[in-house]
């Protein structure tokens, strides 16, 4: 099975996959009910990728953020959006420990990309999340992809091969996992995003080729769906922010205690 290096894709990651500004303000407004500013603890960011969403965050919301990020490249390219308290560390999901001390603070309030490491995403984050606290997953879900332009429209076969090598779970797969560690979904909602200014600006960053599926795509294919975008480009008399709607999954923990563990930084 195929696999992306993302140390490697770090660079083009950060050109290609960055949203203006303005096409997060909704991602904001979806947010906002879920992680109140100045109601505790930090935000743990799973998956953090080159940070903007952790940036974001900790500006919006007044808070201390954990971004949690395996990859070297990617927590290198993280430069270009450092924020004063966004904190990183190296690892997977059970990377949410800094050094020897887990990242179990009270008010800690996980907002995290779920793909493969899923079942062991969802019992880590049951381990350090406070009681009745919810975990936040943006992701473009299976069977929900219709409205995002990659997808549908360029390279369809990106999507297909995600679904097929399990980078992208089900919403279904994702909530009995998190069901078995405690968790129950509260919501799903789809969530526009500007993802760029117009057609060309999107093809600009799509030629980095730094969407995970299209990494995956053999090069005669990438190439055909470069092209159609090409061509709708050239056909395109009036620009228009190209808009894609990705989808908000919320579930909560039980209000029971986590397991006993080191205790809390201090």
């Amino acid at each position: 099975m195929a696999r992306v290096d993302y140390d490697r894709m770090a660079a083009d990651y950060l050109e290609g996959r960055v949203l203006p500004a303005a096409g997060m303000e909704r991602w904001r407004d979806a947010i906002a009910p879920w992680l109140p500013a100045g109601a505790g603890g930090p935000v743990l960011d799973l998956g953090a990728g080159t940070g903007q969403f952790a940036a974001a965050i900790a500006g919006w919301f007044g808070v201390e953020v954990v971004a949690v990020e395996p990859s070297d490249g990617m927590r290198r390219a993280a430069r270009a959006f450092a924020h004063p308290a966004v904190v990183w560390v190296g690892g997977g999901p059970s990377g949410c420990r800094c050094g020897t001390k887990p990242v179990d603070w009270p008010g800690c309030r996980p907002w995290s990309t779920i793909s493969t490491t899923l079942d062991t995403a969802a019992a880590e984050l049951r381990r350090v999340l406070r009681p009745g606290g919810p975990v936040l997953v943006r992701q473009a879900f299976p069977g929900r992809m219709g409205e995002i332009n990659l997808y549908r429209r360029f390279f369809p076969a990106a999507g297909e091969r995600l679904v097929a090598q399990g980078e992208l779970p089900a919403v279904e797969r994702v909530a009995a996992a998190f069901a078995a560690a405690g968790f129950r979904v509260e919501a799903l909602q789809p969530v526009a995003q500007v993802s760029a200014p117009s057609l060309a600006a999107y093809r600009d960053k799509v030629r980095f080729r730094a969407d995970t599926g299209l990494r995956l795509l053999p090069d005669d294919q990438f190439a055909a769906g470069l092209a159609a975008l090409d061509r709708a480009v050239e056909a395109e008399t009036t620009p228009r922010p190209v808009i894609d709607r990705l989808d908000l999954l919320v579930l909560r923990s039980s209000c029971v205690s986590w397991p006993a563990g080191p205790s809390a930084p201090g």
